[in-house]
């Protein structure tokens, strides 16, 4: 025999609608997400609905992972000493790095839509830890900087459709979520830069689509679905390769 009741969780602005599942046969309570990213709280006959919350609360970074797509099956890539030979990805392509002696103070990198080119003073040319940090940094620094463009304009490409205009967009860094709607505005984590386009707009008008939208609910989902009709496909690519776009 079990009882069941629709509650919401939020984390921050995210609203996350469950169901809590009451079980005779169950001692302790459990977490599950299905495929549709309905979650179901499943606990015994004499938890209370406080004791629930708080488990729910231990595991928002869970959560959040599960429905944003950060938690991968796939580990992060080797780490990089930023030398000639290694590749960067960036909208989802790989294209081969350069490493140049230049009459720079600190490295800087380029790119000229085949290869990245990152010029370094003769003394960033090992790979000791002080020079790769050096490296790593201006090699981050170019995709936010490229991010912090790219990313917006693909939201207005979207706005229109949605019978919205004018969203402010930030971008920047994230944990654990590739994106969040807050009050008003689409924060996107800059890391989608490295991803394909394709991903990178799965992502932006799930965010938009909260616009309208507050809950994952079945309208917030046609919402997306009208305008990224492929979406559960994308969804899975992130959460496969997610990890691949840390740098």
């Amino acid at each position: 025999m079990s009882e069941r009741l629709q509650r919401q969780h939020h984390i921050g602005q995210t609203v996350v609608p469950y169901t809590i599942d009451w079980s005779e046969n169950r001692e302790t309570v459990g977490l599950s997400i299905d495929s549709s990213l309905e979650l179901t709280v499943t606990a015994p006959m004499t938890a209370t609905v406080a004791e629930v919350e708080d488990v729910l609360k231990s595991r928002q970074e869970w959560l959040l992972q599960k429905l944003y797509g950060l938690q991968e099956q796939e580990g992060p890539p080797y780490p990089k000493e930023y030398m000639t030979g290694e590749k960067l990805q960036y909208r989802g392509r790989q294209y081969p790095l350069e490493v140049v002696e230049a009459d720079v103070p600190e490295p800087t990198l380029s790119f000229d839509e085949q290869t990245f080119t990152l010029g370094v003073h003769r003394f960033d040319e090992g790979v000791d830890d002080v020079s790769v940090r050096r490296k790593h940094q201006a090699v981050v620094d170019w995709f936010i900087e490229h991010a912090e463009v790219e990313l917006p304009d693909r939201v207005s490409r979207f706005e229109s459709r949605l019978g919205i205009d004018d969203v402010p967009v930030w971008v920047g860094e994230i944990d654990g979520r590739w994106g969040e709607y807050d009050s008003g505005t689409v924060r996107l984590n800059w890391r989608l830069i490295r991803a394909p386009v394709r991903i990178q707009d799965y992502v932006i008008v799930h965010e938009l689509a909260h616009s309208v939208h507050n809950e994952h609910s079945g309208a917030f989902w046609n919402t997306v679905g009208a305008l990224i009709p492929d979406y559960e496909d994308r969804r899975e690519w992130l959460r496969v390769n997610g990890n691949s776009l840390t740098i």
